[in-house]
């Protein structure tokens, strides 16, 4: 009987983490495509200083995926696995970062921006999820 709710327990944790990532995730994409979107009208109206400020939060939103689906998902379990998911995914967004940083045009430099968001993504993992690893 005590295996039974051993299992039921852990299967409940799990879909609770699910959702908490699910709902971390739909949070940091609605925030990421308001701001992805406000950035294009800007730049269309020579609004230069909105511009200056939704491109820094672009960045900033961009090097810190992993930490910004906790927050929002409010996870406190398995948040090292939740930010090397956040790590995958910042990849991808830096890439399309070094090539807007490049002035959309193909440079060597935006190799970069991806070893720049994982290197973020290691450094918040170590200093402040190492105390709480839940992959032990």
């Amino acid at each position: 009987m005590k295996a039974f709710q051993t299992a039921g327990l852990r299967i409940n944790m799990e879909r609770e983490i699910k959702r908490q990532v699910v709902k971390g995730s739909i949070a940091y994409a609605a925030l990421f495509s308001l701001s992805f979107i406000l950035h294009i009208v800007f730049a269309a109206k020579d609004y230069d200083i909105g511009f200056q400020i939704i491109a820094a939060l672009i960045t900033f939103m961009t090097f810190f995926v992993g930490s910004l689906i906790i927050y929002f998902g409010r996870i406190n379990s398995q948040r090292v696995k939740v930010n090397r998911f956040g790590a995958l995914i910042s990849i991808f967004l830096a890439c399309g970062l070094g090539w807007a940083y490049a002035g959309m045009t193909m440079h060597w430099s935006i190799i970069l921006w991806p070893f720049g968001t994982v290197f973020c993504h290691l450094i918040i993992e170590r200093v402040f999820l190492v105390e709480h690893h839940d992959l032990k």
